[in-house]
């Protein structure tokens, strides 16, 4: 029996892992190629930094790949036993399905524990990492803001463009200045330019020279004939953007989602005790802090919920083909986060208690698997 449990153990624990590093890796790319891949593309993150901030990502997506990880293993691995009916020898020889399963559930378990210290500590903590290096990341290299021949406007109120750089000289160097309907006000054109960071003021300062200068009307900036030339040869024209403009603040704005167990209990014991006080808006904040709490703790049991109807499935479908199992993982997925979705919109109605009913898809799943597991096992 042990030989057994060893056996079904290893087949799904080697399964999961690839399949949750399958998952990191699908998930760490999508959220690189949304944030991350156009700075390394304009040269303005090293290889360095984008390493670092990729691993970053991972804990966070964790925490969405365990549960799909787990439930394609079990799917594919009892698919194959199913299929090379290895299953029905083990239950021709008087072994039932509880004992053949329990392997499972005890990777279920291990997973739910690994879950919930990836949900409540690494997850919140390299996601305020990652978002706090994400908004500084330019601050670090503030000179990697301009790049030849392209127009940037990462600078509010600027349009600059370079012909050539080298290092922080610029040729054919030319520089709209906008107002706050976005029109044009100041043209400039230089020969050649300049641009350094000043790390006492926090801001880059950018220098033309051998500059021609057309200042527009600043009532009416697009009637080109109210256009007043200015000839600056030999001397130069500066400009100063402070870096907070440009990338925000340093410290950033920690979503509830950011916080860890600790902070969560912190904020959920203030709130009460504004609540006891008469605040009407303490309340709903609590009922907020209490809902990101058991989201946590609902997730990681989704490790649970989603195998439970996966064994049960991958009797059924007793397919060796690997594709259709991850399909239908995926099926089982979609439906379970669609019900958490909609339980999610709930946040608003503190009334209709949202942190009690995100635990619907845990009982409806572990309800049905459990269901389906016992009438299997009578088979």
């Amino acid at each position: 029996m042990r030989t057994l449990h060893r056996y079904i153990f290893n087949q799904v624990l080697l399964a999961a892992s690839l399949a949750v590093g399958l998952f990191v890796f699908v998930l760490v790319t999508g959220n690189a190629m949304r944030e991350v891949v156009s700075l390394l593309a304009s040269g303005r993150v090293s290889w360095g930094m984008f390493a670092q901030l990729i691993f970053l990502l991972i804990p966070y997506v964790a925490a969405w790949a365990l549960p799909l990880g787990l439930l394609s293993a079990v799917l594919i691995v009892l698919g194959r036993l199913s299929a090379q009916h290895e299953i029905t020898a083990m239950k021709s020889s008087g072994i039932n399905l509880y004992s053949i399963v329990s392997p499972i559930l005890l990777i279920a378990f291990g997973g739910i524990i690994f879950s919930l210290f990836v949900n409540f500590y690494y997850s919140p903590l390299s996601r305020t990492a990652y978002k706090e290096s994400l908004a500084n990341v330019l601050r670090t290299d503030p000179l990697n803001f301009i790049q030849a021949r392209c127009f940037i406007k990462d600078f509010p109120g600027f349009i600059i463009y370079a012909g050539d750089r080298q290092g922080s000289e610029l040729r054919d160097f030319r520089i709209w200045e906008l107002d706050e309907k976005k029109r044009v006000t100041l043209y400039v054109k230089a020969e050649y330019g300049s641009f350094t960071y000043d790390k006492n003021r926090d801001s880059i300062v950018l220098t033309g020279f051998q500059a021609v200068a057309e200042k527009r009307n600043q009532g009416d900036p697009e009637n080109v004939q109210n256009t007043s030339p200015i000839t600056a040869v030999s001397k130069e024209i500066q400009f100063r953007v402070p870096m907070s403009k440009i990338v925000g603040e340093q410290t950033i704005h920690r979503k509830i989602s950011y916080l860890t167990l600790g902070e969560l209990l912190d904020l959920r014991t203030k709130a009460k005790e504004r609540e006891v006080n008469g605040d009407v808006k303490a309340k709903h904040e609590r009922i907020r802090i209490q809902m990101q709490i058991q989201t946590h703790f609902s997730n990681a049991f989704s490790i649970l919920s989603l195998a439970l109807v996966a064994i049960p499935l991958g009797l059924k479908v007793s397919r060796t083909e690997t594709y259709i199992n991850i399909a239908l993982a995926f099926g089982l997925a979609i439906l379970y986060y669609l019900a958490v979705i909609a339980i999610s919109w709930t946040d608003s109605k503190p009334e209709w208690r949202p942190d009690i009913l995100i635990w619907i898809p845990n009982i409806i799943f572990q309800t049905v698997g459990l269901v389906l597991i016992y009438r299997a096992n009578r088979r």
